[in-house]
């Protein structure tokens, strides 16, 4: 599939050179070299003028970000003139490369790409499909999975993550604690992305020993009761989310019924019961550390997946994100947004890193 597809229009559409752009779009193909879907997204920086009644005075330290295809702004915010400006094709381009050169198996592969807030912010997702694992042995398979995460604007510092790949459900698996990410750099004068793409090698190895703890999760049994309160415990309410307290701490934080989020602790605990159930049933992976893993990777995966459930006798209705025109569709036709995705994995990789997962055992 080569074209471009986005939630509005529904049909597929590809951009033209004069053509509006979408707020977001995504790309699905089998081939790392093509990049195509990037060079409508090249931006160039120009020099920041403010008028002073009829004067224009150049900003020294701000530089604007002007598309180069049409002139225009492509930006509202400006960057600084320290910031060092990598197009998302020249990076994906450098990061191909690479893996031609790698040891990696290229040939059969399945590449994501996807943009989000009108171009500035950009992933590429490639799941290596001659490497799965069977984690049931009928045929629910896991696939190694690489992204790399990119913006033009300064908002997102450029993140090279490893990670597994669920088809059944199209999870995104997270590989926890503060090695989620192999790079995470900002864009300043000392950015080098050749050099921090020159992990791939290692995305195996990483796969292998997550696989390992996959299974171990898998045989480790989970009551209803503990998921409960393991669940009520990433699930504080805005006022104590609120406070300057780091998110591996606030993982860990006990709430009572008054102090949690009501709503995302349903919806999370209406996805155990989901995943919970056995491999028999629908695609439930049974009661076990595996299957709470699933709960969390789905929250993160489909952001704004709509659940139901029943509080005090009365039947609620919650999707778990917000109105977005960056809103686009997974394969199966599931709402999500880049954005939420990037910062719930995040969040997910504090939360398995957290003492309240690792008690569980």
């Amino acid at each position: 599939m080569n074209l471009i597809q986005t939630i509005e229009p529904a049909a597929p559409v590809i951009i033209e050179q004069d053509a509006p752009m979408p707020h977001a779009a995504a790309k699905v193909h089998n081939d790392i070299s093509d990049l195509s879907f990037f060079e409508p997204l090249h931006v160039k920086r120009e020099p920041l003028f403010v008028k002073n009644g009829e004067k224009e005075i150049r900003l020294p330290n701000s530089r604007a970000l002007v598309w180069s295809r049409t002139g225009e702004l492509a930006d509202e915010k400006a960057v600084s003139s320290t910031y060092t400006l990598t197009n998302h094709l020249e990076l994906f381009e450098q990061h191909a490369d690479i893996l031609r050169k790698s040891t990696l198996p290229i040939s059969n592969v399945l590449v994501r790409d996807e943009y989000s807030n009108n171009g500035m912010k950009a992933k590429r997702s490639i799941q290596y499909l001659d490497r799965a694992v069977d984690m049931s042995g009928i045929g629910d398979l896991v696939y190694c999975r690489t992204d790399q995460i990119n913006s033009v604007n300064s908002v997102w510092a450029f993140q090279q993550f490893a990670g597994a790949y669920r088809s059944y459900c199209e999870n995104s698996m997270v590989f926890g604690g503060d090695k989620a990410a192999y790079n995470k750099a900002k864009h300043t004068s000392n950015f080098d992305a050749v050099l921090l793409l020159k992990s791939a090698n290692k995305v195996f190895e990483t796969f292998s020993d997550n696989i390992d703890r996959f299974k171990v999760w898998k045989n480790t049994p989970v009551t209803d009761q503990t998921a409960a309160a393991f669940i009520k415990h990433i699930c504080p309410a805005e006022d104590v989310s609120q406070k300057k307290i780091g998110r591996e701490e606030m993982a860990g934080i006990q709430q009572d019924e008054e102090q949690i989020n009501k709503k995302k602790f349903h919806s999370l605990l209406d996805l155990w019961d989901m995943y919970s159930k056995d491999y028999a049933q629908g695609g439930g992976l049974g009661r076990n550390k595996w299957a709470l893993y699933n709960v969390l990777t789905h929250y993160a995966t489909h952001t704004h997946d709509t659940r139901s459930f029943e509080i005090d006798g009365e039947e609620k209705t919650h999707t778990m994100g917000r109105s977005s025109d960056n809103l686009m569709e997974t394969k199966k036709g599931k709402p999500y947004t880049l954005n939420a995705q990037v910062d719930r994995a995040r969040e997910v990789a504090l939360i398995v890193a957290a003492p309240a997962w690792q008690s569980i055992n």
